[in-house]
């Protein structure tokens, strides 16, 4: 079923408590005060997490807020819970099947390459030379 949208004396409800009779529009997320700033008036609850679609909405069911503030940050969060959701109902329905290894031999292990001999810095030696042996640091 679509999403349902607000009628407009709902959406005017909504907006009318929001209004602060000094500072104008605020946001009910945050309480920032809005003014000319763009807002929404988005679902409390996600509409894709409903299940009885068949009940009109109200202004509890809605809330005013900004669009930088809180209503960016809130459809982020929503979208991963309705996608999570999503999931969950597809596993209990069993509408995905379970992942299989593959039935193939695969591809044979690679022959490891033999280490080369590192260079060593000049001087190394004779810094690290036992005590009895010449050091090459005068030469």
């Amino acid at each position: 079923m679509s999403r349902r949208e607000f009628t407009k004396a709902v959406y005017a409800q909504i907006v009318k408590r929001a209004l602060h009779p000094k500072h104008g529009i605020c946001c009910e997320g945050c309480g920032l005060v809005l003014g000319a700033k763009p807002y929404h008036v988005d679902h409390t609850i996600p509409d894709a997490l409903q299940v009885d679609k068949s009940r009109k909405l109200t202004a509890d069911d809605g809330k005013l807020l900004g669009v930088e503030c809180c209503h960016k940050p809130k459809t982020v969060e929503d979208v991963g819970v309705i996608a999570k959701a999503k999931r969950v109902e597809g596993r209990y329905l069993g509408l995905k099947a379970p992942k299989q290894k593959i039935k193939s031999p695969g591809f044979a292990k690679a022959a490891r390459a033999e280490k080369t001999a590192t260079k060593i810095m000049p001087g190394y030696r004779a810094l690290f030379a036992p005590a009895d042996q010449p050091s090459e640091v005068g030469k």
